[in-house]
């Protein structure tokens, strides 16, 4: 979201407070509130459908981390706010007749897709469940809400196994609501004798300090180094006045682009699922159906909610992702953030906003990394696999083309690449858990999920095909095979994966040029025109090396700009130095290649502000030009 000049309360009052309300703080404030946090303030602002709440802050989450515990004046402030919302909502707590839920989030301040926890229905007990159904005339529905609150509680605040909860929950697949509760209770409280408080205060204390907590988790931190995130930044969590998008077919949950993340095409784009709750879209356990049908079946809604993406879009002036719930037909939005995509769509949306008017070539030439435009640039499948060797058809999950060796665990996906092999991940569907798999992984299918899957938000995010959706692939227990379609695959399988147009094919089949693209085209004579090629995120450092083997360099004359190295080929010792660049004639290697074919002529380069002490990946290449040598 836009970023206003004015300081906000939230940041004056930044080292003496740990909680803020939504009312309290704005955009700017992310590196204290977190990106969701900011935005819901931001939101709030601008008046659009928010269910209200506060933030925890980051310098909560910072001491939580480094002392074990939530500080006390964090504890008070968090009770404190916990009344401010009841009167605001007109519930408590813990009330029998009128009982406040709520749901506690975590909320980075840099984009990390699934990487960190959420608990929905905080608040619930054997007495609130109970009222609530009375309130609502609907026993299942406060059943099911209490069920969820316990196994998310089982696993996100207590720690237990998925492979314990999950043999657990399926020996009580066909037993009824309160039985299944009790059976999770037990399983609580047998995991570390503590049982699940009653007390929906503590409950709220203990789900933030799980929130704060997932920061460290095994996938938050292999994400952080793919990304190159300091670790140091810790995340909020966001308290929040719950909403259902489970009370029927009136009611539904999704995610929203104001763009497609693949292609940059304008106009919404999304997926919804009707009764459903909270994280169900992108845990991409079921799927979802695209937004025409919320047009269909939801239509007041639905116009809401394209109302309130352009409106979030022209705020922002950049493709914006949204999480939002219909409870009713009421529509409530829970989060915004600029929105991952596609290196093809990355360039298009930039080139679009020039023209709308939105921002300059100059912005739009700063939007881009060099992995954007390396994803853009990339070479395509010529054609459509040949129907004998198409194994399945899914959804064009993310754009590109990949093969390699077929592989159906995360942690063998891992271990294979870290051998030099190309690997595709194929999952049932995917978890955060299996975010390191992602990393090593070529190209990922999935059987279930959709378009806004996390499977699906991840791949783009880091530049992999992916098709999800493709039927239901049983992988066998010793994960070295799956059944899919029909086939048997084995582990080692060699399969090529079409994002384009969402196909699996056996065999490797080769790739041809790089689609023909107009806005690549423009975008780079931009580039050629203004001397300028795009700067290095700092979310990129970590898979991106900018200056590469200094070592091999050092007897050299010229300077080589290098923009595309693997840092994890290299070694972080050999780029543990600064360079002292300076304008020389010198080759380009990739994807700053991409420029060699824009400008049909030798480049020459000036690469300033790279620096990657003690091996920390934390440099960055604030500013890079070039011209036509």
């Amino acid at each position: 979201m836009a970023v206003r000049s004015d300081p906000s309360i939230a940041r004056r009052d930044a080292d003496t407070r740990y909680v803020f309300r939504f009312t309290e703080g704005d955009s700017g404030d992310v590196a204290m509130l977190g990106g969701k946090g900011a935005g819901l303030a931001h939101m709030t602002r601008l008046a659009l459908p928010v269910p209200p709440g506060f933030v925890v802050s980051t310098r909560a989450g910072r001491e939580f981390l480094a002392q074990g515990g939530l500080p006390p004046s964090a504890r008070r402030e968090i009770a404190d706010h916990i009344a401010l919302l009841e009167a605001e909502m007109g519930r408590r707590l813990g009330d029998p007749d009128s009982p406040l839920l709520v749901s506690v989030r975590s909320g980075a301040p840099v984009s990390m897709p699934g990487m960190m926890d959420t608990v929905l229905n905080v608040g619930l007990n054997a007495d609130t469940v109970r009222s609530l159904a009375v309130q609502t005339g609907d026993e299942r529905f406060a059943w099911a809400c209490y069920v969820r609150l316990l196994e998310t509680y089982a696993r996100v605040v207590r720690g237990v196994e998925p492979d314990e909860l999950e043999d657990r929950l399926m020996d009580l697949v066909d037993a009824p609501a309160p039985q299944i509760a009790q059976a999770l209770l037990d399983l609580v409280a047998d995991q570390d004798g503590r049982p699940v408080p009653e007390d929906p205060h503590e409950q709220v204390l203990e789900s933030v300090a799980a929130v704060f907590g997932s920061w460290d988790s095994p996938r938050a931190k292999a994400y952080r180094r793919f990304r190159g995130i300091d670790d140091g930044l810790a995340t909020a969590a966001t308290v929040q006045a719950m909403v259902f998008g489970n009370r029927g077919e009136t009611s539904a949950s999704g995610v929203a682009f104001t763009r497609d993340p693949s292609t940059g095409e304008r106009g919404a784009f999304g997926d919804l699922l009707f009764n459903a709750q909270g994280e169900d879209v992108v845990a991409g356990e079921r799927d979802a159906e695209p937004l025409d049908a919320m047009a269909r079946r939801l239509p007041e809604a639905h116009a809401r909610l394209r109302d309130t993406l352009r409106t979030i879009e022209l705020d922002a002036g950049d493709l914006c992702e949204v999480e939002f719930t219909v409870e009713e037909r009421n529509l409530w939005i829970l989060q915004t953030r600029i929105g991952l995509r596609s290196g093809p769509a990355a360039v298009r949306v930039a080139v679009a906003l020039v023209d709308e008017g939105r921002i300059s070539i100059d912005d739009a030439i700063g939007r881009i990394t060099p992995a954007q435009l390396e994803a853009a640039g990339a070479p395509r499948l010529a054609a459509a696999f040949p129907e004998h060797d198409t194994i399945a058809r899914g959804l064009a999950a993310s754009p590109g083309a990949a093969s390699g060796e077929a592989v159906f665990d995360p942690a063998r996906a891992t271990s294979l690449a870290a051998e030099g092999r190309d690997v595709v991940l194929l999952r049932p569907t995917t978890s955060p858990g299996d975010v390191a798999g992602f990393i090593a992984a070529r190209g990922v299918v999935t059987g279930r999920g959709g378009r806004t899957s996390h499977a699906a938000v991840v791949a783009r995010g880091m530049h992999r095909p992916a098709v999800c959706g493709v039927g239901e692939i049983r992988v066998n227990a010793d994960r070295r095979s799956a059944e899919l379609a029909g086939v048997t695959l084995h582990e080692g399988d060699v399969v090529t994966v079409d994002g384009d147009r969402g196909l699996l094919a056996r065999g490797r089949h080769e790739l041809g040029k790089p689609l023909a693209d107009p806005s690549v085209k423009r975008f780079l004579a931009w580039c050629v025109e203004r001397a300028r090629i795009p700067a290095l995120a700092q979310d990129e450092v970590a898979g991106l090396a900018v200056v590469g083997n200094l070592d091999a360099l050092a007897a050299r004359e010229d300077q080589v700009l290098l923009c595309a190295e693997d840092a994890a080929t290299i070694g972080a010792a050999q780029l543990a130095r600064s360079l002292e660049a300076r304008e020389a004639a010198a080759p380009v290697l990739r994807p700053a290649a991409a420029w060699l074919r824009a400008a049909d002529a030798p480049l020459r380069g000036r690469v300033s502000g790279v620096v990657l002490p003690d091996g920390s990946m934390s440099g960055v290449l604030l500013r890079a030009t070039l011209t036509p040598g």
